[in-house]
């Protein structure tokens, strides 16, 4: 879904009353949502954003930064999963 959503705002033509609003929109209303999704992901998905926002200030790169952060989400929930299901 977030994938999808990161398309289609790259697929929005400009000057279109969408791209308008989204200029117009309080960049605080986006900090909202995006913290909200990443506390109730749980470990997985703070870990996963952290990664992402961190590759994103480095290389600016959104590509590279999903990659990295859904690498990092899915590492963690996987080891948590490993650790879980060991005696």
């Amino acid at each position: 879904m977030r994938s999808g959503g990161f398309l289609a705002g790259g697929l929005m033509r400009e000057g279109s009353a969408m791209a308008r609003f989204f200029q117009l929109a309080p960049g605080n209303l986006f900090v909202a949502f995006v913290a909200a999704a990443c506390l109730e992901g749980g470990l997985a998905s703070i870990v996963g954003c952290a990664a992402s926002l961190a590759v994103m200030t480095v290389t600016r790169k959104e590509w590279a930064a999903l990659a990295v952060g859904f690498a990092a989400a899915a590492l963690v929930a996987g080891v948590r999963l490993a650790a879980a299901g060991s005696p």
